[in-house]
This record gives C-alpha cells, sequence and structure tokens, in this order.
C-alpha cells in the first residue's frame, strides 16, 4: 500500500515497507497486545461453538431385476421385451432414489418420527409453518451420487447418534416409499392389463368365430392344402380329357365318326367335362375347392386369418404384461440395497477450531495494522495542518453534533 503524505516541504513523499514497519514497531505493544487479544477472543469463541457431528449411510448403485423369465424369453431387441423391462418395479435408477430422499414427503415422515419440531425448537415459537422447519432439517442433510454410482446421505447435528438414527431412518423411509410406489404402479398396471385383456379376449373369440364360420361356409380348411389338391384334380381329369380326345381323332381317323367305341368315348367325354364344370364351380368333393371363385375366397380367407392372428399376437403380449405385473404386486424383495448403515460418528465436522483461529489471526493483524497506519497518517495530516486534516476535524464536529 501507498499513499501521498504532504510534508513540512510541502513535498510528496511514498511510503514503503519500511515505512509500515516502522510505524508498527513504534507501536509494538498495542501491536502485540491486540493480537493477543484477537487470538484469545478466536480459540474462546471456537471452543464455544457447538459441535456438530456428520454420520453417513450409503445405498449400492440400483440395479434393475427382471425376477420372472418373460423379457428374456422374448429377447432383448424385441419391443415386448423392453416394454416388460420397463413394467419391472422392483428396482429403480439413482434420479428416482434422489429424487425420494429430498422430497417433502421424507422429510416430513423423519420430522415427525425425531419430532424434529421440539427437537429444533420450534415449539416455543408462537407461530411456525411446516416449511421452516423443513428447511432447517434439509440444512443438515446432504445426499449425493459418489463416482462409484452410490448413493450417499450425509447427516449432521450436534447429537452424533441422533445424526446416525435419522441416516438409518431415512433408508428405512426409502425403501418403504419405493415399495409402496411399485406397488401402486404394479396394482394400477395390473388393472388396466385385466382390462385390456377381456376386450381383447372378445375380439380374438369374434374373429375365430367369423373364420370358422367361413371355413365352414365354403369348406376351407387348409387352403394352401386344399388349392393345391383342387389343381391336381383337375389336371388328372383334364389329361383324362385330353386322351380321350386323341383316342376320339385316331379312331375317326380309322374307322369314321359312327363307330360305338367312338360314342363310348364321346360319353366318357361329357361326363369329364362336367367334373372339369364342378371343380371349377363347387369342387369336387368335401376337401376340393371351386377354383372359379378361389382367388375371391383366398383374399377374403386372408384377411379373416390376419384378424384371428393380430388378435392372437395382441392378446399374447397384454397377457405377459399382466402376469409381469401381478409378479410386481406380489413381490415382496426389497427395493434397495445397504451398502453402509449409519454408525454413530466419532469425530467432530465442524466447527474447524484451527480454521476459526487463523481467520481471527488475520483478522486481527490487518485490522490492527490498519488502525496503526491510520493513526499514524491522521497525526502527520495534524502536524502539518493540511486541508484533509481540517475537512476531518469539520466532520467530526458535524457528527458530534
Amino acid at each position: 500500500m501507498e499513499t501521498m503524505i504532504n510534508m513540512n516541504n510541502n513535498e510528496p513523499k511514498k511510503i514503503g515497507l519500511l515505512d509500515l514497519l516502522i510505524a508498527i514497531l513504534e507501536r509494538k505493544w498495542f501491536f502485540i497486545i491486540s493480537m493477543i487479544i484477537f487470538c484469545v477472543v478466536g480459540v474462546i469463541y471456537s471452543l464455544c461453538l457447538t459441535k456438530y457431528y456428520t454420520a453417513k449411510a450409503v445405498i449400492m448403485k440400483p440395479i434393475q431385476k427382471y425376477p420372472t423369465g418373460l423379457s428374456s424369453l422374448l429377447g432383448k431387441d424385441l419391443p415386448i421385451s423392453g416394454l416388460l423391462k420397463s413394467l419391472d418395479l422392483s428396482g429403480s435408477d439413482v434420479d428416482n432414489f434422489l429424487s425420494i430422499l429430498l422430497s417433502r414427503r421424507l422429510s416430513e415422515n423423519v420430522i415427525e418420527h425425531f419430532n424434529l419440531i421440539k427437537y429444533y425448537g420450534f415449539h416455543k415459537k408462537k407461530k411456525f409453518f411446516i416449511e421452516d422447519v423443513i428447511k432447517q432439517f434439509n440444512k443438515t442433510i446432504k445426499v449425493q451420487e459418489n463416482k462409484y454410482g452410490n448413493i450417499e446421505i450425509f447427516v449432521t447435528d450436534s447429537n452424533p447418534k441422533i445424526a446416525a438414527d435419522i441416516a438409518n431412518y431415512m433408508l428405512f423411509q426409502l425403501d418403504s416409499i419405493v415399495y409402496i410406489l411399485a406397488k401402486e404402479s404394479a396394482k394400477n398396471s395390473r388393472i388396466f392389463f385385466e382390462e385390456r385383456l377381456n376386450i381383447i379376449k372378445c375380439n380374438l373369440d369374434s374373429a375365430a368365430k367369423r373364420l370358422v364360420t367361413f371355413q365352414r361356409e365354403n369348406n376351407y380348411i387348409e387352403l394352401e392344402q386344399q388349392t393345391k389338391s383342387s389343381i391336381e384334380a383337375l389336371a388328372r381329369v383334364e389329361a383324362e380329357k385330353m386322351a380321350i380326345d386323341i383316342e376320339i381323332a385316331q379312331l375317326q381317323n380309322q374307322f369314321g365318326s359312327n363307330n360305338q367305341r367312338i360314342l363310348d368315348l364321346q360319353k366318357q367325354k361329357r361326363v369329364l367335362e362336367r367334373k372339369i364344370d364342378n371343380y371349377m364351380t363347387s369342387g369336387g368333393g368335401n376337401l376340393i375347392i371351386a377354383l372359379k371363385d378361389a382367388p375371391q375366397k383366398s383374399v377374403e380367407y386372408g384377411f379373416l386369418l390376419r384378424d384371428l392372428k393380430i388378435q392372437e399376437a395382441l392378446y399374447e403380449f397384454v397377457l405377459q404384461l399382466h402376469e409381469q405385473a401381478k409378479f410386481s404386486e406380489a413381490n415382496n424383495v426389497p427395493s434397495i440395497q445397504v451398502l453402509e448403515y449409519a454408525k454413530i460418528p466419532q469425530k467432530k465436522s465442524k466447527p474447524k477450531r484451527s480454521i476459526i483461529c487463523l481467520l481471527f489471526f488475520f483478522s486481527g493483524f490487518s485490522i490492527t495494522t490498519i488502525y496503526i497506519l491510520s493513526e499514524k497518517w491522521y497525526k502527520i495530516q495534524k502536524n502539518n495542518n493540511t486541508l484533509i486534516y481540517h475537512k476531518i476535524k469539520k466532520v467530526f464536529e458535524l457528527i458530534r453534533i
């Protein structure tokens, strides 16, 4: 620090470190006594401060659990598998745990269990709000995720046993709240899927009835095999008819058109033509379908079969989700894994007495030094009868008035 002081010769003079040291040494006893007073006050103040202890509890990083084999049977790449996993409420992620630990719901449970309203002294006030108690409680706790993904709960209190008890009770409350939320969610999911199952089952029964009715009316049992059989039967009849045509043409070439054999073959040909017409229009038996309407009937059959398959797939899908929700609702496995329960701390966490004493020491040194230099500077201004001195004197006179 450098300042300008007007001496008798009216020439400015810079004050260096040696000048500062000289000014302090001129008042060394005052400086020493002042520093002793500041240090003693700092020690006494640090000793009078209330000791606080911090208890620590650690929750292991949440791991998703899949108690049923439904999702694994489906395969991890299928959308159904992902939905099944999302319905597993036995585990949670770190963000959910942190949200619950810092929630008002958990805070109020802890406040009520340990009667913190009385413990914090709010009962002595004529009027207070629960938000004030929660705010005071939140000042004593710290929840964070460490580098390993585990959740750490720190509770600071003047009573080490209370600190440990609160930390452990927060673990209990976390598990209880997660359990309740999982039950509620699983119950709602189960009810929802039960309603959907009833609707889908009705649709499935309706689709199955429509398909069966169509099969009965059109003599469709196995479309692909029946069409193949119809075509093969028609081909055989067509082949017989062609063979008869060839034989008739040969006989006519040899014996003319009035041959008895030709007449018999023509009768057989007419029978075969009626069979061909029957295959094309009405089918040739219980398993032989009419080929004339086969394309149109096949399309209609395909739509009906598609509707049935869709309803079957939906039913299977929702049934698995329903079973998963039922399992989650009945699951009593703890939701959290405690890596470390809070133990009663033996070493205080605050106040840091050494830091407080150092703060008082440096504060005393600064204040005493500034006071000595200010006093020295004021005397110089007074001895030189400067304008600054008269202004300062006027200010004090006005203050006294």
